[in-house]
């Protein structure tokens, strides 16, 4: 008989769900294993019940902690696909920490401090919008803000689609589902997109200093009015996002 190779061996605890022929097995194995490995001490005990620390991943490009510090919530509640696809994000879009303060400013007061990454309203109010490409029954539901700056509409999904087919990474599930996937999966990235097509680094790189005034001419950008709603709030963020990531 042929001597079992260690990934052999290993599949026999893969499929292991404590059946009675199962524990006749391992008692069995157990009588057979020397007396030195039956040691709560042994290396291989200490091992199998101490597993490593979670080590926060080293190429996001700002930590949990910054995030949460500049969002008001606590790292913990931070998802790794969240942070994924931030990083995504910023490289996909070239943002520079000047860029990514403001980005962030803006995206977190639009998405609560990142509590509401999809618009709490329905969107059957936007139903027929051609301005917003929604030309399909459904469409206003279905492509209702999304991300954590609320891109809307039918026409922005595709777009965002069309521009990640363009780089490779093309997704089917974004048209399919809408708001409830790119809210999960690219709330970051979507935003990302409309910074990127509304050429808001190059915006955001002549208002070096951040101040209120400025913060509001950026906010005017994204809410299309000036003073833009809720400016206060998107100033608070923004100075967040700035003493976090730049003073």
């Amino acid at each position: 008989m042929s001597q079992l190779t260690v990934e052999e061996f290993r599949n026999f605890f893969k499929y292991y769900n404590g059946e009675e022929h199962q524990v006749r097995a391992v008692d069995e194995l157990y009588k057979q294993v020397t007396m030195p490995g039956k040691s709560s001490n042994a290396t291989w005990v200490k091992m199998y019940r101490q597993a490593p620390e979670p080590e926060e991943k080293s190429e996001w490009v700002i930590s949990k902690e910054q995030m949460a510090a500049i969002m008001g919530g606590s790292a913990s509640t931070i998802s790794d696909e969240i942070m994924d696809d931030y990083t995504r994000c910023v490289q996909t879009f070239k943002m520079d920490r000047l860029a990514q303060v403001y980005f962030l400013g803006q995206c977190g007061h639009e998405s609560a401090g990142l509590r509401h990454p999809v618009e709490i309203h329905d969107g059957s109010n936007y139903e027929g919008r051609s301005d917003l490409g929604n030309s399909q029954a459904g469409d206003g539901v279905l492509y209702a803000g999304t991300g954590y700056i609320q891109v809307t509409g039918r026409y922005n999904h595709q777009a965002f689609a069309d521009y990640l087919d363009s780089i490779g990474q093309g997704d089917a599930r974004i048209m399919a589902e809408g708001k409830t996937y790119t809210s999960v999966h690219y709330p970051w990235s979507i935003s990302g997109y409309w910074w990127h097509q509304n050429n808001m680094n190059a915006y955001c790189a002549n208002r070096p200093k951040c101040t209120n005034f400025q913060i509001d001419e950026v906010g005017a950008r994204v809410n299309g009015r000036n003073r833009p709603n809720g400016a206060d709030d998107r100033i608070s963020y923004t100075d967040k996002a700035y003493r976090t990531l730049l003073s």
